[in-house]
């Protein structure tokens, strides 16, 4: 009996593990930047000013598209280069248990992205995360161009 268990077991798990493998994924093209609702572009030689403010939803989702996150690949920046725009990345801050949900919440900072001039890199700061991205060329243009 005893092993009778065991064998229904194992075979419940594995079929339990077969199912959940082959459900499709979601399409996740990055890491929680599609949720922006609101981009303000600096330069890095005076973080302060703000040159660009993207807050029409459909240029902020057109930006995160353009960005190809899926084909961005981890590396180190190299030490000579040098920082260009800082992309600064909102949303909504979440209703938390208990809190009245009001129409309108205050924007928080989720994301910064940092370029750098005349290279394919980016730096990604997060709330817990700093990482650094060598992305493609195409991406590294479209971000140099102030006019986004």
């Amino acid at each position: 009996m005893k092993k009778v268990c065991m064998k229904l077991i194992f075979a419940f798990s594995v079929s339990i593990f077969l199912f959940g493998c082959s459900i499709e994924k979601e399409d996740k093209k990055d890491p929680g930047l599609d949720k922006s609702q609101k981009i303000e572009v600096s330069s890095e030689e005076n973080p302060e000013l703000v040159l660009n403010v993207i807050d029409n939803q459909d240029d902020v989702n057109e930006f995160v598209n353009t960005l190809e996150v899926d084909k961005w690949s981890i590396v180190d920046i190299p030490s000579n280069s040098t920082k260009g725009y800082i992309y600064k990345m909102y949303q909504e801050d979440t209703v938390k248990l208990g809190e009245p949900n009001t129409d309108k919440k205050e924007l928080i900072q989720i994301a910064t992205i940092i370029t750098y001039k005349d290279s394919p890199y980016i730096e990604l700061k997060t709330k817990k995360l700093n990482l650094n991205f060598k992305v493609p060329k195409d991406v590294a243009e479209y971000l140099s161009n102030n006019d986004n």
